[in-house]
């Protein structure tokens, strides 16, 4: 267990950006923001993967009512796209189709007064071979890049003028083939960052430990995903119960524009780790 010694002064920093992410044991985004509210946090992240959230469910009257609760509460409103995307996949009616569905998250997002949405690329297809596993999209690169960055595209000029799009450290995130096209858009156009802690330490995963590339960019991060873990598996742990070094990373995050959200689940686990940060 890590120990988390930090200054009041980065105490006092977080506790102006910090949030939690609403996923299964939550009724309805009314109550996402109420819990919010209830244990001063200044956001929530409203995890789309989770049927209450899907976008479908709130009408255009529904949704003008989120928009004012949540400004009557003082909680801002972020997003995390469905994580069952692809904007690669090769396939074109699962790429499309994919399009589409954060097409209508954008839409949802805008409706709701959402600030952020964080999304991922799409998981890379395995094929075994020979005793290891090869990725289609390591086979057929220029089709890759071809895919991704059209669907970057489409997505970003969809985006424009209604909320910011934060792509995370997931996923095909850090491979080769995928980082120049990433840094293409985060130069030249409306991309953003959400970078996420817990995936930034797994050992297994060694692409996904981005420091390097994060800091040269930290202008461009909208949204840091907090939460613990020992290196080997994705754990989800409240802060301060694993391994990660947050005595380093937090005194740099509390600067950045942008939103930290605590992501453990339950969402009382979120209690927890405002505990361990003496918040």
């Amino acid at each position: 267990m890590a120990k988390i010694n930090l200054s009041k002064e980065i105490i006092n920093k977080i506790k102006q950006k910090i949030g939690y992410q609403a996923t299964f044991n939550v009724k309805d985004i009314f109550s996402a923001i109420d819990f919010a509210f209830q244990n001063n946090f200044k956001a929530v992240e409203l995890n789309l993967s989770i049927p209450t959230f899907y976008p479908e469910k709130y009408k255009n009257k529904e949704r003008e009512k989120i928009a004012k609760y949540s400004r009557e509460k003082g909680i801002t409103i972020l997003l995390h796209a469905p994580e069952e995307t692809s904007l690669f996949s090769f396939i074109d009616d699962v790429r499309k189709n994919s399009i589409k569905i954060l097409k209508r998250v954008i839409n949802f997002g805008y409706d709701i007064g959402a600030k952020v949405i964080t999304f991922h690329l799409g998981f890379g297809i395995p094929i075994s071979s020979n005793g290891e596993m090869v990725y289609i999209n390591k086979l057929f690169p220029d089709q890759f890049i071809s895919n991704l960055s059209e669907s970057l595209s489409i997505l970003l000029n969809y985006s424009k003028e209604k909320i910011d799009l934060s792509l995370e450290n997931v996923g095909n995130f850090g491979e080769p083939e995928t980082k120049e096209i990433i840094q293409t858009f985060l130069e030249n156009e409306n991309l953003f960052l959400t970078w996420d802690l817990g995936h930034n330490n797994l050992k297994y995963k060694s692409h996904q430990k981005q420091d390097e590339f994060f800091t040269k960019y930290l202008n461009k991060i909208r949204c840091c995903h907090l939460h613990d873990n020992h290196g080997d598996r994705d754990e989800h742990l409240p802060i301060g119960e694993g391994e990660i070094d947050f005595n380093y990373y937090l005194p740099m995050l509390v600067n950045l524009d942008a939103y930290l959200i605590f992501e453990v689940r339950p969402k009382e686990l979120a209690l927890i780790c405002k505990k361990n940060l003496n918040l």
